[in-house]
């Protein structure tokens, strides 16, 4: 197309003298209407004018929404097959035809501004969000339906709620912004939210990973055999790993471990939410042909785009294999393509192939003994604030925060492994500049891990790009201050001295597209750098000349209409417009059109203003169009660096781990324990502490210190009973222990001044037992469940910790339970053992076995008073205190006294029925004294 001398606005929108401006020294297209901007003549336009690269400005145009009216109308229908379709409006039969392709989905559907639900799912949401039941017309025959809905800026917020309380959602929205003449706006399925397939930042915890898990179990009654295979993944961080084992406990201990959001099954498996499956998980039944092993293999295949997956080794696992292709055609369904459900491997979140983990490749920790350690949280209340993660996590990222989360749940006994984190660890104590810098560096680093899942499911934001960009920039300033000579520490350490070139050009497409600080919206526009693409320049191009004419305008208008405070302003809703003040109102020109009142202005427009105001909102639609196609191309190319990416991540994540056990260690007087070759046998059961502490209590006193205690397990002593009274600290030292062990082991420094350790397989605890009211057992008979999982389990490697046995029965059945399980552990299975009791009876066990020792905690009498001294010292303690204790804790003193004679008569041989025979003397002493 020919250029002229003309302004571009008058060829564009139609040349009229009062509106018309001339741009000196400018050629361009003779364009009539916007539809005749041609790519080719915006390409010509930017090449004519050029643009320098800038941050376009940018404002943040959100809007505060109102909710609808609501009528508080009771529903007419329940649920959406009361209703028969053909007679509902076309926008509800879209629903119904939509709701009965998700039934086990909450649909939300946009409407305007908002995400509505009708029928059941209506009344669902009303209920779980507590919002207001409303109504819609179903349609003449119909009536109303019941419904209820959420602004759609709103949307993350409550959709993080529902998914909370274990519900899948499908978003159904917008998919055009007018709708073509005579027809609805076109609306399908973009989103499937469940609680194992979520990639938002705001739905997920950032210090944890979000596992999705697929099962599969086979029993066999005939051999009496429960064979189980597994399959989990983190969609957000691209983890995926599958085992096969044996045993029903195994696969609840497996399932309580990760704490699964979601849970998949096949709509034939039997006992799911029962024995194997732990309670508050989120089950979801899906159909059984995804599980079988010829469909899983073509769903392996066609998602890793491989001939063969023998060098996978699932072959080894077939229980596994099948549970891994259920999970993934799961995650099939979970992305909308074109706004449908369809199965395409393009519609699977970028996953890691296939991991196989093995039974003994970590220290094993049942749930009990997580709950009683306090591993993530505390016993009590659940709390983070309390717990040994809370204690040692001074990490600086979230990737960083998950992969110390996950040293703690899958501690080594690989001593090759342990050694090569203490390495590292030992390094960075040492060299404090080192560190301080390390963490100078990491703590401004994105989420490296989720971010690059996002961008390979196509739902990165301009800002999480920009999050990428930083944090490959700041590898090399890492890999400096690392050990250059003689690499030490694991593996990752040593990937992060050398920066994959293939990330530096990723770096590169992000900084030279996106500008510095993008907008949040996509929507919004002014993310895209000038120079990029040359028709989005030429878009600009005819945008900046809008806003001279309108500039211009505005002068002509102040002029004409001779009000020297007269504005030409824009408002997102009312759009263009003459602003003056009341008291001009009466003297602008005739052809002025009021468009507003305000208290202290008025507001017109002009038929050239509005006539000129639609064009430009075409020209701005158009231009925000394209800079979105230009963001999504950087995406697109982002994406397929995600392995790149993720390498990267979990290098540097497991590098903040390090740098937080080394700044816990160095802050708190750590010592780095000397760890055991474990294959000699002199060294199997060896655990050797001085001035242990527990690395929790003693960050949480404040007015006192901790007392330290040491211990001597091993070398002939594999059974040590504990005694002393109530609140003298038993249970504090035997959490000490194993929290101590559990340090070492995940190559971790130790709050002690001198340690030498054997590598345990695991660790067991038994500290206190509850009710367990909705299974029907009482506490005592949860505390032999307990421990007969431990007798079952325990090996010769085992370091078994155990608080009270048969405290729930009469004397001599508990006494004897006891002293039967403590001869068991220290004859049968010689495992490392702290038995902390109250049955002083224990003590002559020490005479008659070898391997047993008694201990005490010291306790000081004054008068009527104790001082707990918080010592662990050699001998038995030959009282309890009980009496004493139950004063500290506030027991009336007329019971307590009652209770002192009640005890004299029993040391002094009295039998029961001679102390019954007297109660009724002392009853009556109560009662006057009363």
């Amino acid at each position: 197309m020919a250029g002229d001398d003309k302004a571009l606005q008058g060829s564009l929108f139609g040349d009229s003298p009062e509106e018309s401006f001339v741009t000196e020294d400018l050629q361009k297209p003779n364009l009539n209407d916007i539809s005749d901007l041609a790519e080719k003549d915006l390409v010509l336009d930017a090449e004519q004018r050029p643009r320098t690269r800038k941050d376009p400005i940018s404002t943040d145009k959100k809007t505060l929404l109102k909710n609808p009216i609501q009528d508080n109308l009771e529903p007419s229908w329940s649920h959406h097959t009361l209703v028969e379709v053909e007679l509902l409006t076309p926008v509800l039969k879209h629903y119904v035809e939509l709701k009965k392709a998700n039934p086990e989905r909450i649909l939300l559907y946009r409407l305007g501004d908002f995400f509505e639900c009708f029928f059941e799912d209506a009344i669902l949401l009303s209920q779980l969000l507590e919002l207001t039941l409303t109504g819609k017309d179903g349609g003449k025959s119909i009536g109303r339906v019941p419904m209820a809905g959420i602004p759609h800026h709103a949307a993350e917020r409550y959709c993080s709620e529902l998914i909370r309380k274990g519900k899948s959602i499908a978003l159904c929205d917008q998919l055009e912004r007018t709708p073509s003449k005579g027809n609805l706006l076109k609306r399908g399925i973009t989103r499937v939210l469940t609680p194992g397939t979520i990639l938002e930042e705001e739905l997920l915890t950032a210090s944890r990973n979000n596992w999705l898990a697929a099962v599969i179990v086979e029993e066999k009654p005939q051999t009496k055999t429960f064979v189980w295979g597994f399959a989990c993944a983190d969609v957000s961080t691209g983890e995926f790993l599958v085992t096969q084992q044996e045993s029903e406990s195994e696969l609840f201990q497996s399932l309580a471990q990760i704490e699964a959001a979601e849970i998949l099954v096949s709509e034939h498996t039997k006992g799911a939410n029962h024995s194997w499956c732990p309670r508050d998980i989120h089950v979801t039944k899906i159909g059984n042909t995804p599980f079988t092993y010829p469909e899983a293999e073509k769903r392996l295949k066609e998602t890793y785009n491989l001939s063969n997956l023998d060098f996978l080794g699932l072959q080894e696992v077939p229980l596994a294999f099948r549970a891994a292709g259920g999970l993934l055609s799961y995650l099939n369904t979970t992305k909308p393509i074109n706004g449908e459900l369809k199965v395409s491997k393009e519609s699977v979140p970028n996953l890691d192939l296939p991991k196989i983990t093995f039974k003994n490749e970590s220290l094993k920790l049942d749930a009990q003994t997580r709950r009683n350690l306090e591993i993530t949280s505390t016993q009590r209340k659940g709390q983070f604030f309390g717990s040994l993660l809370w204690a040692i996590d001074q990490t600086l990222t979230a990737m960083g925060a998950r992969c110390l989360r996950r040293w703690l749940e899958n501690p080594l006994i690989n001593i090759e492994k342990i050694k090569a984190r203490q390495a590292i660890i030992s390094w960075l104590v040492k060299q404090k500049h080192a560190r301080k810098s390390l963490r100078k560096i990491l703590k401004p680093m994105g989420d490296l891990e989720r971010l690059a899942g996002r961008s390979s499911a196509g739902q990165s934001s301009p800002r999480d790009l920009i999050a990428i960009a930083d944090g490959i920039e700041r590898l090399p300033y890492l890999s400096r201050e690392l050990p250059s000579k003689d690499a030490i520490g694991p593996n990752f350490i040593k990937d992060l001295a050398k920066v994959n070139p293939k990330l530096i050009e990723v770096a590169s497409i992000i900084r030279e597209s996106i500008i510095e600080n993008p907008p949040l919206s996509l929507s919004d526009g002014g993310i895209i750098y000038d120079g990029v693409d040359k028709i989005l320049d030429g878009l600009r191009n005819q945008i900046d000349d809008q806003e001279k004419w309108l500039n211009s305008q505005e002068n002509i208008e102040r002029k004409n209409s001779n009000i020297a405070n007269l504005r030409l302003q824009y408002h997102r809703t009312f759009g263009y417009f003459l602003a003056v003040s009341k008291a001009k109102a009466k003297a602008v020109p005739e052809h002025w059109i009021r468009r507003q009142t305000l208290a202290n202005e008025e507001r017109f427009v002009t038929p050239v203003l509005k006539s000129r105001e639609e064009k430009i909102f075409q020209l701005k639609a158009r231009c925000t169009q394209r800079e979105y196609d230009v963001f999504c191309q950087v995406r697109e190319k982002v994406s397929k660096y995600t392995s790149e990416i993720r390498n990267a991540a979990r290098a540097v994540a497991g590098l903040d781990a390090i740098v937080s056990l080394a700044e816990v260690a160095a802050t708190n007087g750590y010592c780095q324990p000397e760890i055991l070759e474990p294959l000699k046998t002199e060294n199997k059961r060896i655990l050797h502490l001085e001035d242990s502490r527990h690395p929790v209590v003693e960050q949480l006193l404040v007015n006192e210190s901790f007392i330290p205690n040491d211990l001597r397990l091993g070398e002939g002593t594999e059974l040590i009973i504990l005694t002393g009274p109530n609140a003298s600290g038993k249970s504090c030292y035997l959490r000490q222990i194993g929290l101590i062990q559990l340090l070492a082991q995940i190559g971790s420094w130790i709050p002690a001044k001198k340690a030498r350790i054997s590598i345990a397989d695991q660790i067991f605890t038994r500290v206190g037992a509850v009710d367990d009211l909705a299974a029907g057992q009482s506490t005592f008979i949860v505390e032999m469940a307990e421990t007969a999982y431990i007798l079952h389990h325990a090996t010769d490697r085992s370091l078994v910790l155990l608080d009270e046995i048969g405290r729930g029965t009469a004397t001599y059945d508990g006494l004897s339970i006891a002293w039967a399980v403590s001869q068991f552990l220290a004859e049968i299975l010689c495992s490392k053992t702290i038995f902390a009791t109250h049955y002083h009876e224990l003590n002559h066990l020490a005479k008659q076995i070898k391997n047993v020792e008694n201990f005490q905690v010291l306790v000081e009498e004054t008068g009527n008073d104790l001082l707990f001294l918080h010592r662990v010292v050699p001998g038995g303690a030959n009282k309890s205190y009980g009496i004493e204790a139950a004063r500290l804790a506030g027991v009336p003193k007329k019971v307590l006294n009652h209770a002192k004679k009640i005890l004299h008569q029993l040391e002094n041989g009295e039998g029961v029925k001679t102390i019954t025979a007297k109660q009724i003397s002392i009853k009556n002493s109560l009662t006057s004294a009363a």
